[in-house]
């Protein structure tokens, strides 16, 4: 309700301001899917009245509203949201042109959007995050030659199932980890030009890294067992699908794993990996081929107590 009144109060202190002469206006607001203002973002609007061309033009204010006042006669306009005072990743609800007539009948037009965008879903205090996933990186044939998939601090909880559950199995070397015990290193976005954060679910972040030990055991006549072992690992929610339906290579989900049997020297005592040589795993994360990364947030604002 406080919120109704506010938007309210802003558009009628704006419509009093406009004189006998202006008394045909546009009006509206441009707020977030869950009811966040979403402020200066500009409207403009071009088109023709009885006194000839027009154009106008608006910024939202802290409570998401924006007013454009006309010469009281009639007219055809056009509304345009300016994409470029938007994130990079918002998705309007509705179209963002909108043509309208004004008259002695019709005095004012309503216009309201909502946006849908990681700027909505500002970080937790915490700066955590969770993940959920399952893909492959090659198939030989119908079988993945790669194949992973799990959970990572599911619900946002670190206590939950002991920080998640992980699969990763390679079918070249026939070897089968299992992750059991997780904790997230780090939660952020990766480098521009790639815009910050996922919309599938909509999050403020586009990479989850994390740690752990495991299991380490081979499947298919394979009878290794390597007891308890280490693990860091790096997944990269990069858009929506996240493996080969995506149009743009650099909208492929990415994953980088390491698993190695002494934490004081992970490179000489690597069993697995998949990506690059070394731990930036920034820049050692390979494209997914099939399945999705995605990313969560939610339960994050308020993380339970450990």
């Amino acid at each position: 309700m406080k919120r109704t009144l506010k938007l309210l109060s802003a558009a009628l202190a704006s419509l009093l301001a406009v004189t006998a002469a202006q008394a045909h206006y546009l009006t509206g607001t441009i707020v977030c899917t869950n009811g966040l203002a979403f402020p200066n973002v500009t409207v403009n609007v071009t088109g023709t009245n009885c006194n000839g061309a027009f154009s106008g033009s608006a910024v939202t204010d802290a409570t998401g509203t924006y007013f454009i006042a006309f010469p009281l006669c009639d007219g055809t306009y056009t509304a345009t949201v300016d994409a470029g005072t938007l994130p990079p990743d918002a998705i309007l609800s509705t179209s963002s042109q909108t043509t309208f007539s004004l008259d002695d009948v019709n005095v004012a037009y309503g216009l309201y959007f909502t946006v849908d965008s990681s700027v909505c879903n500002p970080p937790s205090p915490n700066g955590a995050c969770w993940l959920t996933s399952g893909g492959a990186k090659v198939k030989l044939g119908r079988t993945p030659e790669i194949a992973f998939g799990g959970n990572v601090n599911p619900g946002c909880s670190p206590t939950a199932g002991d920080g998640g559950d992980w699969n990763h199995v390679d079918r070249i070397q026939n070897l089968h980890f299992h992750g059991t015990s997780i904790q997230v290193i780090d939660c952020g976005n990766v480098l521009p030009p790639h815009p910050p954060g996922s919309k599938s679910p909509v999050t403020p972040f586009n990479f989850i890294e994390f740690m752990g030990t495991g299991t380490l055991k081979g499947i298919a006549g394979n009878k290794a067992d390597y007891g308890t072992v280490y693990f860091i690992a790096r997944a990269e929610d990069r858009g929506e699908p996240g493996s080969k339906g995506a149009k743009d290579p650099m909208n492929i989900d990415r994953y980088y794993i390491r698993v190695f049997a002494n934490p004081a020297d992970p490179f000489g005592s690597t069993l697995l990996v998949l990506g690059g040589n070394d731990l930036d795993m920034a820049n050692d994360v390979v494209p997914i081929t099939d399945g999705n990364l995605q990313i969560h947030v939610s339960s994050c604002d308020n993380p339970p107590t450990p």
